[in-house]
């Protein structure tokens, strides 16, 4: 009686850690997901400021604020957060060192583009945000699911 007992609260205690994990991995998807939406709107602002010479007073917050927001990228990828309703593709956590490469290319772009956005020179701020969409196209086309 006493090995059942052991063996079922064995199983409560091994479902429970496994539902854990899993409401963990669900927590770091939200959180990773929400991130690259401010990722996302920063440069879709960018885009429509250089596009259609709208708001070009608030270009520069959008460019820093992307530089500060990709500080947070490289700890979006945990171990176990590959677990649950993601577009991440497995090659992040089976391939980390290449993967970092293309975060650092991600960040090196980013800070960047924070760099040159108060300098009114559209020719450095052309380059930096070809630089940066090109860092997240690079990343997107081998790491994410469509």
């Amino acid at each position: 009686m006493q090995r059942l007992f052991q063996k079922s609260f064995l199983c409560i205690v091994l479902s429970f850690v496994a539902s854990s994990a899993l409401a963990d991995a669900e927590v770091d998807i939200k959180y990773r997901k929400a991130v690259y939406g401010i990722v996302g709107g920063h440069m879709s602002s960018m885009g429509t400021i250089l596009k259609e010479g709208v708001h070009r007073d608030e270009f520069a917050f959008h460019a820093k604020g992307m530089a500060e927001v990709a500080k947070l990228v490289p700890g979006l990828f945990p171990d176990g957060s590959d677990d649950g309703k993601t577009n991440a593709l497995p090659a992040i956590w089976s391939q980390p060192d290449e993967f970092q490469e293309y975060l650092d290319d991600f960040l090196v772009a980013a800070e960047e583009m924070g760099k040159v956005a108060d300098s009114n020179d559209m020719r450095a701020i052309g380059g930096a945000m070809k630089a940066l969409g090109g860092s997240c196209k690079g990343c997107h086309d081998k790491y994410k699911a469509d």
